[in-house]
């Protein structure tokens, strides 16, 4: 009886725990019904976090999030309490030194700039973005309407600037008595701009500057110049004001009759520098003036300064900047401006013609792109404030002279790449000179030839380079000159191990140096290696080979921005990535030796904007997977605990998603591959799917990447198509030198065959090609060596590598030809050496092969692959009557612009339509039926398509 008892208990608890089970299997296939698929109007609400920022005491995260079209927000988080502020169409926000105040800018509402844009208001009506300025001890915000430029300074204070055009109340103005006492000047001066509004610490009170030009506050906020210039007549009066904000005082440094150019102010806010003309003419010359802001300011650069070369002036278009100790000043001189002449011809009368010369350093279309800012070239030199000497550091023989970035230590580098250019039209190497160029006297050293770039110490006693003719790092001694090459005894590579260009590889990088120059850090493949620019000591692996040995990446992560050199003192970040499985994190290493970095975080993620609190442990982080929104995270140094600070996208849970999984196949040349798999969220591998298949070149290390829910700019979006029941397969791609055709085609074709036979819920008869710009390239090549697909989309394809070949790269103005002999297209020759390579690896030869119906987008402002190049497929596919489409965006470059919303929302819908009537037998769209006359082109509304 007991016996029988304790079964029926059993049973007993059985069903009921059946019960809990069905009940909560049920409740789960529901709550996955209910789930929807994205379309495209969620590409106008998915929201997205911008530009997150943690204050200096580590207690306030302020990031944007805004939705994909539509107005944003500026959210502001107290990370201690929780407290969550959310400010309006807040953006471009910067943070006080003091951790007191954050600034911003406010757009207007997309509704009145619609409203504008449409009814065409003229300028002074335009909607206007205004400042606001938030205070984290009282939570309040302050407005201030019209406002064109605001500035904080780097450190401390919590003073705010910004410029407005709007009508300021101001119960401490202090420049009442520059304001005009006319009535009718009164209202005239309330339209114009250049109100300097300066809010003092507390937000009670504000003071006004009026006719402001130019404005700039010291480091550390003591000292906020500023330039004033009002027309009175036809004279136009300046003044060179110091606003003390210790004292509360203005002082009017230099007043006269003329033009206030560029400013400086010295990072203790105790001198400044100004630019001074008095001519009336558009193209002005200029003086520069030095002032002590309690002394009056005298000139010490003009055209008849001796050390400048003759007929030179200070440029208005140069920088002008004080080193970080204030003992140098640096600006641009130029040869002195020369009046336009006078036009007396009529246009009819005038040639109009560009000179191509075969002598020419840079092609003409090149020289026409560079024409504005070699108009406005100015060469640096400097001015010792305690020596009073002028040098002048570059010149019309070495134009580039760079200082370190505080502007301080005895040298400077001269890059001259002069030589290389006319090369480079073929070669594709960027390459210069170097120099070593002393400060005080402006006396030049050359160092190394012909390489790509350099790096100065920053205590400034070694130069190190990386020679790509032998794959050596190099190390020269500014004093001496000698040069040591580094890394002869380093077995590993110390370039680009899976470069599969015919062009040599580039180096993985220097990470940075340790104090006084004594060592130089550079990358591997995976490790971090420690090189003594002396060359007393052997290279030493920091990481201890654990990187290659684990293929683990290892990677400085620079905290501090501001910092000249790597402590060995404490332990360094690394950002860590494991190649296999695409896990990252982070790990922590002591720089001083080799050592097995500490682990502190490896999870399937991808870890990105990592920012830490200048004055607190505090670190902040992104962390995503393919499901896992990139949210913000907070840590401590040490990592010990990490919790998530947003949560940006909850609606994200409503929609079928998606999952990523990781596959691996050998290509048809025995080469083992990665690529990735995107499957559907209510996946049955029972039933059949069909597969969108995107590719460019390697993308398989995005394996943890999310994706955002937008409109496209030219490939598809991956949970959007796995959302609406698509596989998404993204296979890697490796070359072979001569041959990127049929390349791709072993690679691509090799991972869908495994597909197809690993699984059988792939639909091998409904499968697409989607590719933009080399992924474009590889479609339109694909079709015509297999019939496989059901469909396809090829994104600004070259069609016809021989009359690409001496083509024109109008974005750069650069010759093609490099491209195709050195670098992405991988021919390895020239056409008139290698002919038939072009031919074989040219789409267009084969159209009459295509039985794949291909869409195409090709837009007339494509300034990397020439828009001719479209229309040559296009035109050779119609006249062969294959079924072919291609959408040309009006004013569109490569890519469609970011925030081009119409025409992004335009080509997501209609390669949906595209792939949906291939794949899955959707009803054919009016256009892909019977095309659109250009005569219906305006009747269309944006997204009415039919």
């Amino acid at each position: 009886m007991y016996s029988n008892l304790k079964l029926k208990k059993s049973l007993l608890v059985k069903k009921l725990l059946l019960s809990l089970f069905l009940a909560w299997f049920a409740a789960g296939v529901y709550a996955q019904q209910e789930k929807k698929p994205l379309t495209t109007d969620n590409f106008n609400t998915w929201k997205h976090i911008r530009e997150p920022q943690i204050s200096e005491n580590g207690q306030y995260l302020v990031y944007e999030l805004n939705p994909g079209h539509g107005d944003g927000n500026l959210v502001v988080k107290d990370m201690t309490s929780g407290r969550i502020d959310t400010i309006a169409r807040g953006y471009d926000a910067k943070l006080s030194g003091n951790s007191s105040i954050v600034t911003f800018k406010i757009k207007p509402q997309l509704t009145l700039r619609r409203e504008a844009e449409v009814e065409k208001f003229k300028k002074d009506k335009q909607p206007q973005d205004s400042i606001g300025i938030y205070s984290f001890k009282t939570h309040q915000v302050v407005k201030y309407p019209k406002a064109e430029s605001f500035k904080i300074p780097e450190e401390g204070t919590g003073w705010v600037a910004f410029l407005s055009d709007g009508k300021i109340e101001s119960p401490a103005d202090s420049t009442k008595a520059d304001q005009p006492s006319d009535d009718k000047e009164k209202k005239k001066d309330k339209k114009e701009s250049g109100n300097l509004v300066v809010v003092k610490p507390g937000l009670n009170d504000t003071l006004v500057f009026r006719h402001v030009k130019e404005y700039s506050w010291s480091k550390n906020g003591n000292t906020l110049m500023f330039t004033t210039g009002k027309k009175d007549s036809t004279v136009n009066l300046a003044s060179v004001n110091y606003f003390d904000t210790k004292s509360g005082e203005r002082r009017i440094a230099f007043s006269g009759e003329g033009f206030p150019g560029k400013i400086a102010v010295s990072e203790a806010g105790d001198r400044g520098a100004f630019l001074f003309s008095k001519d009336t003419v558009e193209n002005k010359t200029y003086s520069l003036y030095l002032s002590e802001v309690d002394a009056e300011p005298s000139v010490i650069a003009d055209t008849l300064t001796a050390t400048l070369p003759k007929g030179w002036a200070p440029s208005e278009n140069g920088k002008l900047d004080f080193s970080k100790d204030g003992k140098r000043l640096y600006f641009g001189s130029a040869p002195k401006p020369e009046p336009e002449p006078k036009d007396t011809l009529m246009k009819s009368e005038k040639a109009r013609l560009d000179i191509w010369s075969w002598t020419d350093k840079q092609l003409q279309p090149r020289q026409k792109i560079k024409l504005k800012s070699e108009k406005k070239r100015t060469y640096l030199a400097v001015y010792d404030v305690e020596k009073k000497t002028i040098t002048q550091l570059a010149d019309e023989k070495l134009k580039t002279v760079r200082t370190k970035r505080t502007g301080e230590g005895a040298y400077a580098v001269g890059i001259d790449p002069v030589p290389y250019e006319r090369a480079m039209s073929w070669t594709g190497l960027e390459c210069a000179d170097f120099y070593l160029v002393n400060i005080a006297n402006g006396e030049r050293k050359f160092m190394v030839k012909g390489v790509r770039r350099g790096r100065l110490g920053p205590a400034q006693h070694y130069f190190v380079y990386y020679n790509y003719q032998d794959s050596t790092y190099y190390s020269v001694n500014t004093k001496t000159l000698e040069t040591l090459a580094l890394t002869k005894s380093v077995k590993a590579p110390m370039y680009d191990e899976l470069n599969d260009m015919p062009t040599p590889a580039y180096p993985y990088g220097i990470a940075g140096w340790a104090k006084d120059d004594k060592y130089v850090f550079v990358y591997d493949r995976y490790d971090i290696w420690r090189l003594d620019p002396s060359g007393k000591e052997q290279p030493v692996n920091l990481t201890d080979g654990y990187g290659r040995k684990h293929q683990m990446k290892f990677r400085y992560v620079k905290l501090d921005p501001e910092e000249e050199y790597i402590s060995t003192k404490t332990s360094a970040l690394l950002s860590v990535f494991q190649e296999e499985t695409k896990q990252a994190g982070y790990a922590s290493l002591r720089m001083n030796k080799a050592a097995v970095p500490n682990m502190l975080v490896l999870d399937d993620y991808v870890f990105r904007k990592t920012a830490k609190a200048k004055n607190a442990p505090q670190i902040i982080f992104t962390r995503e997977s393919f499901t896992d929104y990139p949210d913000v995270w907070k840590t401590d140094d040490r990592f010990a605990n990490y919790q998530k600070e947003t949560d940006a996208e909850p609606q994200q849970n409503n929609y079928l998603w998606g999952s990523a999984e990781l596959v691996s196949w050998t290509n048809l040349n025995g080469v083992k591959l990665q690529g990735i798999l995107y499957k559907p969220e209510n996946f049955d591998p029972s039933k059949k799917y069909p597969m969108m298949i995107y590719f460019y070149e390697r993308s398989s290390d995005s394996f943890h990447r999310y994706w955002t829910p937008g409109p496209s700019r030219s490939i598809i979006n991956k949970p959007f198509y796995t959302s609406n029941d698509y596989l998404v397969f993204v296979p890697d791609i490796v070359y072979t030198v001569g041959y990127p055709g049929q390349s791709a085609y072993n690679c691509i074709m090799s991972g869908v065959e495994a597909l197809m036979d690993r699984y059988p819920f792939v639909d091998a008869k409904h499968m697409a090609l989607q590719g933009q710009s080399w992924g474009g390239y590889q479609t339109a090549y694909l079709v015509t060596q297999t019939n496989l697909f059901a469909a396809a989309m090829a994104g600004a394809p070259v069609a016809n590598m021989t009359s690409a070949y001496g083509g024109i790269r109008w974005g750069s103005g650069l010759s093609r030809m490099f491209q195709y002999e050195h670098t992405q297209s991988r021919l390895g020759g020239t056409l008139w050496d290698k002919p038939w390579r072009y031919i074989e690896n040219s789409p267009l030869f084969y159209a009459d092969r295509v039985q794949t119906p291909l869409l195409m987008m090709h837009n007339d402002h494509d300034t990397a692959v020439p828009w001719y190049q479209g229309i040559e497929y296009f035109v050779a596919l119609r006249r062969l009557n294959k079924p072919v489409w291609m959408l040309s965006y009006n004013d569109e470059p490569h890519n469609l612009k970011a925030g081009s919303w119409g025409d992004r929302m335009d080509l997501s819908i209609r390669m949906k339509q595209f792939f949906d009537h291939y794949l899955k037998g959707a009803a054919e769209p009016k256009w892909m039926k019977t095309g659109r006359p250009a005569i219906d082109k305006d009747k269309e509304g944006a997204l009415e398509i039919k």
